[in-house]
């Protein structure tokens, strides 16, 4: 029996998945570090690795099995540079193909139909496929210059507003009085997430913006407004026939929000990006249902 494991990375976790060539599901792991290579291609294969370790105690194979294809969906993959070095650190004998994890979500949610799928998580792109096969891409071009509306975006608007409330722009409500709480007030505690460029720490705090809105704190319905409007910028490039399937942690909780806009073209995601990879692996042998 073959297994194809395929692999979602982005920038906050890593997920694996078993899976036989039916598709049937044979085991998952998820591995508490990133997979994203533009957080680090020597660590984003290490966690990877991990996860084949974990894979193979939970299908009892030997040590050093490796599984008939390897299928990635990994952020920061469409740079050439760290693709090359991420690619340099796998096994001679591991067949493996390699994609953004924005594509793979999109052929999981489509069900590699024709569709959009905005994934905003730690990051945020649109990836569609239309109705000729022609894909396209817009977004994603990682934090912190893009990645507009997504987990460490809110992150970073959230110690910005901090800071220009400790610098006398005062705001008031649950959410700055909890932003106090989690940041602090001396500024050497301050300076730590002043100075934060990781993108899956910044976005340990976008719950904070969910939390508050739910209890109707203005500033936190203000930052997801804004966050509406740049996913809302991202499906104006998009053809504007297609169904449109929203997927990420921030995706999921904004998608009532993005529902008031785009009405019934909103669907629900028919699978995972890992359900995608291995609709990908399928489709090159021949075998999709």
């Amino acid at each position: 029996m073959a297994v194809i494991v395929a692999v979602d990375g982005g920038g906050s976790r890593c997920r694996l998945a078993a899976f036989d060539e039916s598709g049937m599901p044979l085991a998952r792991v998820i591995v508490d570090g990133h997979a994203s290579l533009s957080r680090g291609a020597e660590e984003a294969w290490k966690n990877i690795d991990s996860g084949l370790v974990q894979l193979r105690r939970q299908l009892h194979r030997s040590p050093g099995w490796l599984p008939d294809r390897l299928m990635m969906g990994l952020a920061g993959s469409l740079q050439e540079t760290r693709r090359r070095v991420f690619l340099a650190q796998l096994p001679e004998a591991l067949a493996h193909t390699l994609v953004t994890d924005g594509h793979a979500q999109l052929l999981g949610a489509s069900a590699g139909k024709p569709g959009i799928c905005l994934a905003i998580g730690t990051g945020s792109v649109l990836h569609w496929l239309d109705e000729k096969g022609q894909s396209g891409m817009v977004g994603g071009w990682g934090f912190p210059v893009g990645d507009e509306g997504s987990g460490a975006w809110l992150g970073m608007r959230l110690v910005q507003l901090y800071l220009w409330h400790v610098d006398g722009r005062h705001h008031s409500g649950s959410l700055i009085e909890a932003l106090t709480a989690r940041l602090g007030t001396r500024v050497s505690e301050i300076q730590q997430w002043s100075t934060q460029t990781q993108s899956g720490v910044l976005a340990q705090l976008a719950p904070l913006v969910f939390e508050h809105a739910a209890n109707g704190d203005p500033l936190a319905l203000s930052l997801l407004d804004d966050g509406v409007a740049h996913a809302l910028a991202l499906l104006e490039l998009a053809p504007d026939q297609l169904p449109v399937h929203v997927v990420g942690g921030i995706g999921e909780r904004m998608q009532d929000r993005l529902g008031a806009y785009i009405g019934d073209r909103l669907h629900p995601a028919r699978g995972d990006a890992l359900q995608g990879l291995w609709q990908l692996w399928a489709d090159s042998c021949g075998e999709a249902p």
